[in-house]
C-alpha cells in the first residue's frame, strides 16, 4: 500500500503511471485517496458505512472527490470534514452528513507504521530555522534508518511504544560495536527524533517515546562523541603533499583545492564551473550548509588550480573535478575517501574535513580571525555582523592569499621556511 501525506508538493512529485492505475492513500486521513494514471491524478474517499444486509455488519463505499489541479488538497479534505460547503460552485460530498461511518475511523495513528512517520517527519516538520530539510539530510538518515533498523520499519506506533529498555538497549550496543560510537548515537538520535514528533501528532497511539530512556540522566548508555579536532600540524604537511601525488589528478586537485579554501568535501568535489569565474578570480558555492551562499575571491595557487583543470575539461561536463571512473561513477564528480586518504599518506588521524580545519587554523594563526570565518562561510551572529558588515569579495582576497602562502609553504619547506612556487601538474 502507497502512504504518503497528500500535501501539494508531495503530489506535484508523484510520477503519473506508466501502465493501469495507482492508488496513493494520505497518512494523516485514513480513507482519504489519489488516484494515479497516465494523464490525471483524482481525489477519491474511502469510508465503511454500516449495512446489516452484510456479514461484518458494513460494506466499503468510495466516492470520488474531483480531479487534482481542478480542485486542492485543501478543498479535497473539506469534504471529508462533515460539513456542508460548496466548493467551485456545488455542493461537495459530506461523509460526515451523508453517511454513517463505520466506528473507529477517526484517525488515531494506531494503523500508522515507523516507516510511514520516517517520510512524515522529513515531509511535514521543518528545521529549526523554517526550512525543508535538505534533499542530502533527508537521503542519509533515510538510508541509516533502512539500513539499521529494517525490522522495526513495518511495527505500529502502539508496537514501537511498547519496546522494552532493554531491548532497545541491546540494538543500540549491537550498532555500537558493529558501526562505532558515532555511528549509533547519530541512528538513535534520528531514530527518538522522529518517534518524538510520532507521539505528539498520535498521543492516542504513542503516549511515550521508548527511547528516551537512552537518554536519561544517569543512564550513560550514549558515550559522549568529543568535538573532532584533527589537522594538518607540523611534519603533516610535507607528508600529505607528498603522498597526494600518488592520487589521480583530478582527486590531487580537489584535495589541494579543499585545503587551499577550507571547503567541506561536498562543496570541493561537485564544484560546477558555472560558478567559477577565472576572469574575476572568483568562487560561489551557492549551497552551503548554512544555505548561505559563499563567495569568495581565488588565491594565485586556487586559481592555478582551477586552470590547469580548465584545460583539461570536456565542454560537455558540468563539474569542475570530474570522475576519475571513465564515466562510470555514481555522481559524475570524483568522490573524496577518507580511508583512502589515510591510506595513502599514513597520516591516520586525516579525514578530508580536517583539510577545513587546517585553513581555518592557519588562519587564526595568522590572527585574521575575521576573514576567516567569512572564507569558511561562518555566520556572525552579533548586531555588527549582521547589520552593518559590508565586506565584499575583494576585501578578503590578501588574507586568502595570506593563508594560502603559509600553506604552500608548510607544505613544500615545511616550519621555519620560505614560500617558494608550488609545482604544478598538468598530466591529466
Amino acid at each position: 500500500m502507497n502512504r504518503v501525506s497528500l500535501t501539494k508538493r508531495n503530489i506535484d512529485r508523484i510520477p503519473f503511471s506508466t501502465e493501469g492505475q495507482v492508488t496513493y492513500w494520505d497518512i494523516n486521513f485514513p480513507g482519504f485517496g489519489l488516484v494515479v494514471g497516465k494523464k490525471t491524478k483524482t481525489f477519491l474517499v474511502q469510508v465503511e458505512v454500516k449495512d446489516p444486509g452484510k456479514p461484518k455488519g458494513f460494506r466499503t463505499v468510495k466516492k470520488t472527490l474531483g480531479r487534482y489541479g481542478e480542485i486542492t488538497p485543501e478543498e479535497a479534505r473539506k469534504m471529508l470534514t462533515g460539513r456542508q460547503e460548496e466548493v467551485h460552485g456545488k455542493m461537495v460530498f459530506t461523509p460526515g452528513k451523508r453517511l454513517e461511518l463505520r466506528s473507529g475511523t477517526p484517525v488515531t495513528g494506531s494503523d500508522i507504521t515507523l516507516r510511514d512517520m520516517l517520510q512524515a517527519y522529513f515531509t511535514e516538520k521543518k528545521t529549526k530555522t523554517g526550512h525543508d530539510y535538505k534533499r542530502s539530510t533527508v537521503d542519509g538518515s533515510n538510508a541509516i534508518i533502512l539500513r539499521l533498523f529494517p525490522t522495526w520499519l513495518p511495527l505500529s506506533l502502539p508496537e514501537i511504544a511498547s519496546l522494552k529498555p532493554d531491548k532497545i538497549i541491546n540494538r543500540y550496543q549491537q550498532v555500537e560495536n558493529s558501526s562505532g560510537a558515532f555511528a549509533a548515537r547519530n541512528a538513535f538520535t534520528i531514530l527518538k527524533s522522529i518517534v518524538g514528533y510520532a507521539s505528539v501528532k498520535y498521543p492516542s497511539a504513542m503516549d511515550r517515546n521508548p527511547f528516551a530512556i537512552l537518554t536519561l540522566p544517569g543512564m550513560n548508555i550514549m558515550k559522549r562523541i568529543n568535538a573532532r579536532t584533527e589537522c594538518l600540524q607540523g611534519g603533516d604537511f610535507q607528508q600529505f603533499y607528498q603522498n597526494i601525488q600518488t592520487f589521480h589528478p583530478s582527486i590531487f586537485d580537489c584535495l589541494l583545492f579543499c585545503l587551499y579554501h577550507g571547503l567541506r568535501r561536498a562543496e570541493a568535489e561537485s564544484l560546477h564551473w558555472q560558478y567559477v569565474n577565472l576572469e574575476k578570480r572568483e568562487l560561489c558555492i551557492p549551497d552551503t550548509k548554512n544555505r548561505q551562499a559563499l563567495h569568495v575571491p581565488l588565491s594565485t595557487q586556487s586559481w592555478e588550480i582551477l586552470s590547469r583543470r580548465k584545460e583539461l575539461a570536456d565542454e560537455w561536463n558540468p563539474y569542475v573535478f570530474p570522475t576519475v571512473r571513465n564515466g562510470i561513477g555514481k555522481t559524475g564528480h570524483v568522490q573524496l575517501s577518507p580511508a583512502t586518504l589515510r591510506d595513502r599518506t599514513g597520516l591516520n588521524h586525516l579525514t578530508v574535513h580536517a583539510l577545513r580545519r587546517t585553513f581555518i587554523t592557519i588562519g587564526r594563526k595568522l590572527k585574521l580571525h575575521a576573514d576567516t570565518d567569512k572564507l569558511t562561510n561562518h555566520i556572525d551572529s552579533s548586531v555588527a555582523g549582521r547589520f552593518y558588515d559590508a565586506t565584499d569579495v575583494d576585501d578578503l582576497r590578501e588574507s586568502l592569499q595570506r593563508i594560502d602562502n603559509e600553506i604552500e609553504r608548510l607544505m613544500i619547506e615545511g616550519v621555519g621556511a620560505k614560500v617558494v612556487p608550488l609545482p604544478t601538474r598538468r598530466s591529466n
